[in-house]
């Protein structure tokens, strides 16, 4: 395994869209306001966990950025020692609005999610009609230097595997790296008809702009990255269900209510809001918990998304 020195902290379970591969059928309860970290509460784990070897933060959610005052979070992370690097990941519908403070504020870069680049599929996996506003958000985020912005598509078959080539070429356009992720049915949400391997997303891809072959990336994390001729900007696959990364991985996960996730695919978490409220001995201890369930899992890794416990939304990523 890998050095952990990445974590993703989820600010907030609520979302603005509700994708079809993200959330579940039936109703789920958000949690209320008094249930969540504050900023306080994040930044001190923060503080801490830089002394214990994390050096990159990448805050989700839910949609990170309807959490009131999310740049003043930002900002207070950036002015911790040993973070090299704040990342956000976004639907990017309010992104045009907060490019340019995030950006003021310490962040590095973001992720965006975007998984049609037509408008009435858009609204069929989102719920929402807000692709106009999405991109508005990816081009103000490059006007302010945000970048390199990667687009996360879940591929969905049936639903948006025939844009594949469109994005290739909307993200060769404008400087993008897309990103394909294969679709992985958290906590048993969505329909196995939707499921297609990146290694047939790579064929479409090559049929049409020839063979490509594997880059490096910086910040590349599970992604595997490929050209198609020199100078082309990388293609990144995520491909967890053909090519588990389970002993590469090097991140931990912040849910909003304070629980550490040493595994996306797992139900392992550990209650860490009561130890920020108190003793930092114990909060280390609890770290050191996490560190070692990572170590033991890595020996003997099952990928069974029916017990990850919680949705996608709930986790963070």
């Amino acid at each position: 395994m890998k050095k952990v020195n990445y974590l993703r902290v989820s600010v907030t379970d609520r979302c603005n869209f509700n994708c079809i591969y993200c959330r579940p059928y039936e109703r789920v309860k958000i949690l209320d306001r008094a249930e969540i970290l504050s900023f306080e509460e994040i930044t001190k784990f923060i503080r801490l966990a830089a002394r214990w070897g994390i050096k990159k933060i990448r805050i989700t959610g839910g949609e990170p950025l309807i959490r009131k005052d999310i740049v003043k979070l930002v900002s207070m992370i950036s002015k911790i020692k040993g973070i090299e690097e704040i990342t956000l990941t976004t639907n990017g519908t309010r992104l045009e609005n907060f490019a340019g403070d995030l950006k003021r504020g310490g962040l590095s870069r973001v992720n965006v999610s975007l998984n049609s680049l037509n408008r009435k599929k858009f609204v069929q996996v989102t719920g929402y009609d807000e692709l106009p506003k999405v991109l508005r958000g990816i081009r103000a985020a490059m006007k302010v230097g945000l970048e390199t912005i990667k687009i996360n598509v879940v591929v969905l078959k049936g639903i948006n595997d025939e844009e594949v080539n469109n994005f290739v070429e909307f993200s060769q356009k404008n400087s993008l790296s897309v990103r394909f992720i294969e679709y992985m049915p958290i906590n048993g949400v969505g329909d196995k008809k939707w499921y297609i391997s990146n290694e047939d997303i790579r064929k479409i891809i090559e049929k049409k702009w020839g063979k490509l072959k594997l880059t490096s990336f910086p910040g590349a994390g599970p992604a595997e990255y490929f050209t198609f001729k020199e100078n082309s900007i990388p293609i990144g696959f995520i491909s967890f269900i053909t090519h588990p990364f389970c002993k590469s991985c090097n991140r931990l996960r912040l849910t909003s209510e304070g629980k550490l996730r040493p595994c996306l695919i797992s139900n392992f978490e550990i209650d860490i809001k009561d130890a920020l409220r108190g003793d930092d001995k114990k909060i280390k201890e609890l770290f050191d918990l996490a560190i070692q369930y990572k170590i033991t899992r890595e020996k003997e890794p099952e990928v069974n998304f029916n017990k990850t416990g919680k949705f996608m939304f709930q986790i963070g990523g």
